[in-house]
């Protein structure tokens, strides 16, 4: 494809698409092209795209016999007679809702008005642009669905050396190479952020640097700060401030996460070590909130403290707060029990972590993520059913079975909570 075709231009629409699939049906490569290269714009980032034949008599046998996608994309060197009848025939095999898009070979104003009254969502000439492609798809979804709002999911420790961020990663390693989801874990910790260590990397920004770019759309700055890391999970490579001047920017922050909540299905905020501000505005506006305590009295007694000032800010009850009890067996001896915290608290435990050291300095040292290997996989099956309820998916038999085998601290009430959504 002429690279031209692949050149961003401004638009309109500035939030991610909601989840949808499309299949299109074109045997020019150049379509083929524009549509493989839709994987690159942010935009869609929730929608599934495939080529899945060459014509129309295709889409029409396909779906005789499975269910059709959101969107279609037909192209066509033929736009008479037979083909409108043939739009028709396809209209009786897909599924109620579905919308068709059709290339064609000529910009005719009568031709768009007759598809356009067969139901057709848009009609395009070859050879068509990746702008107008993506506009046009753009403009057929949110039509049909509307603007979809990503999650938001904090979390936060009681105090200091709780091991705020080790779970705030394992939750994004969830989200993203568990469930499937786009993700991006952010640290709002400034020069205090060490999440770049875990993943094998040194600071390449700051959190302000990444902010302005992010606002002023600077992508060559947001792609060196923005560190891809697996196909659906991406890490803010911050740290690069100096630690003692650290203003909060509480403001400035608030604008970054709304941009990335318009890029990321799931925005996961580790709030340690960041300031009271951004912590308050971030637990208020989160759609799942993880405190995150050790089992041991201080920590407890600050839980508390924390948990009745989060459910206050966020109108009281509120399913969404999640207790997670992290270096469980440190010195067992000077713990409070998992029978006694929920009532010392008030707030169920979701999830009980054993104290493995060894493990996360290994991490931390050889630049590892903190779900790799067999003990990392068994501290993400034990709090795999909060992502599981945060974002809405229903536990299957394969998952209950690996829930009994990996996930002994995992509390039965919380399995059932995955089911629900």
């Amino acid at each position: 494809m002429p690279m031209d075709q692949r050149a961003p231009k401004k638009t309109g629409l500035s939030a991610m698409l909601p989840s949808a699939q499309i299949h299109a049906f074109t045997q020019a490569s150049h379509t083929q092209d524009v549509m493989e290269s839709l994987s690159g714009d942010w935009r869609f980032g929730r929608v599934g795209i495939e080529v899945k034949g060459a014509s129309l008599d295709d889409a029409i046998a396909l779906y005789a016999t499975a269910k059709s996608p959101h969107v279609v994309v037909i192209q066509t060197d033929d736009t008479g007679d037979d083909f409108r009848a043939k739009l028709e025939q396809l209209a009786a095999v897909c599924a109620e809702g579905t919308s068709a898009l059709v290339i064609g070979p000529i910009n005719d104003v009568q031709l768009y008005r007759t598809l356009t009254g067969l139901g057709v969502s848009d009609y395009l000439v070859h050879p068509v642009s990746l702008y107008d492609m993506a506009e046009a798809l753009s403009r057929t979804l949110l039509s049909m669905m509307g603007a979809a709002d990503s999650l938001l999911i904090a979390i936060v420790g009681s105090k200091g050396g709780v091991g705020t961020t080790n779970v705030a990663h394992l939750a994004a390693s969830i989200s993203a190479d568990v469930l499937g989801q786009k993700t991006v874990l952010i640290d709002a910790a400034a020069g205090y952020s060490t999440l770049w260590a875990q993943f094998g990397h040194n600071p390449t920004g700051s959190l302000i640097e990444a902010a302005k770019a992010a606002i002023d759309r600077d992508h060559d700055t947001l792609s060196r700060i923005l560190v891809s890391v697996s196909d659906n999970l991406t890490f803010l490579n911050t740290g690069a401030e100096p630690m003692l001047n650290n203003p909060s920017q509480q403001k400035l922050f608030e604008m970054f996460l709304d941009r990335l909540l318009g890029q990321y299905p799931v925005v996961i905020c580790d709030l340690s070590a960041t300031s009271s501000a951004i912590q308050a505005d971030v637990l208020a506006r989160a759609h799942g909130v993880v405190v995150v305590s050790t089992p041991t009295v201080n920590a407890l007694s600050l839980t508390r403290t924390l948990a009745k000032e989060i459910l206050a800010t966020r109108g009281g009850v509120d399913d969404a707060v999640r207790l997670v009890i992290n270096r469980r067996g440190e010195a067992a001896p000077y713990e409070v029990p998992d029978s006694d915290v929920g009532i010392a608290v008030d707030l169920p435990i979701a999830a009980s972590l054993p104290y493995t050291p060894k493990h996360f300095l290994r991490c931390e040292s050889e630049g590892v993520r903190p779900g790799d290997g067999a003990e990392g996989q068994k501290l993400q099956q034990s709090i795999k059913a909060i992502m599981m309820y945060y974002l809405g998916v229903t536990a299957t038999d394969d998952d209950s079975d690996n829930d009994d085998k990996g996930s002994s601290f995992i509390p039965s009430f919380i399995k059932k909570l995955g089911a629900r959504g």
